[in-house]
């Protein structure tokens, strides 16, 4: 038997406050060799309180603390990184700090004895390409190159993205367009955006404000109901699932 045992408890929002006050009169007293993790999304405010020194909330580091844990993490792993390097890496897993080691650790394979991690390395060693490529198709259908986006779909769809995500990452990528030109139209600056769009890091946010600048408010509105629109032709339609995506690319240029 092992001295100690770790207890897991998954979706613990899911508790209502009767079953979490059985938690708070364990956690005052709990026993000696074991740890009872609680994964949740959100816990009641005064859970925590209650018990007292029986509790360690373990919370996603906030987005703005990213680079720093990811300069952190590379030097944990014997290398330093350069900032577009974190900036892509920190775009392609959010706050994910098990995403995050991933990354990292794939990247420092790859460069071998090298000792800076540059962002060419991130996106060689594979999630960081998508983002590179998203935002490569959004600004060559903002430019109406119709062609350059038939390319940037291309490298997408041969590294085995499924067509649904690459929507998703369209989507979100044009919802963070509109927010940005909304934002231009009522004077806010890069703070503003920060603000906004916290988890972008501000080598990203320079990309979406000039990409912005391509679009009008109103075909960034059209382009998402466009979005949602093939969403739904994806999901139901017999019609081939790239000529879908073409056709959606042909009609947001237009729109641009």
């Amino acid at each position: 038997m092992a001295a100690r045992r770790i207890v897991l408890l998954k979706n613990a929002e899911g508790y209502g406050q009767a079953e979490l006050k059985a938690f708070v009169q364990y956690l005052n007293a709990p026993s000696p060799t074991t740890s009872l993790i609680l994964i949740a999304d959100a816990v009641p405010a005064g859970f925590v309180k209650e018990v007292k020194e029986g509790a360690f909330p373990c919370s996603h580091p906030h987005p703005k603390e990213m680079a720093g844990w990811i300069r952190q993490m590379a030097q944990e792993l014997g290398k330093e990184i350069s900032p577009q390097a974190a900036a892509s890496v920190q775009e392609t897993v959010g706050t994910d700090l098990q995403g995050l080691y991933h990354e990292l650790a794939k990247a420092v394979l790859y460069i071998g004895e090298r000792r800076r991690i540059e962002v060419q390395d991130v996106e060689a060693v594979g999630s960081a390409v998508r983002v590179s490529n998203i935002f490569a198709l959004t600004k060559a259908i903002g430019e109406r190159n119709t062609k350059q986006a038939f390319r940037s779909l291309a490298l997408l769809w041969e590294s085995g993205e499924p067509p649904l995500k690459i929507l998703g990452m369209m989507a979100r990528q044009f919802r963070h367009l509109l927010m940005t030109k909304e934002a231009m139209a009522k004077g806010g600056g890069t703070e503003a955006l920060k603000e906004q769009l916290p988890t972008i890091n501000a080598y990203f946010l320079r990309e979406l404000t000039a990409q912005a600048r391509g679009f009008s408010r109103r075909s960034l509105q059209q382009a998402i109901v466009a979005l949602q629109e093939t969403d739904l032709k994806l999901k139901g339609s017999p019609l081939a699932k790239r000529l879908l995506l073409e056709g959606l690319i042909i009609k947001l240029a237009r729109a641009a």
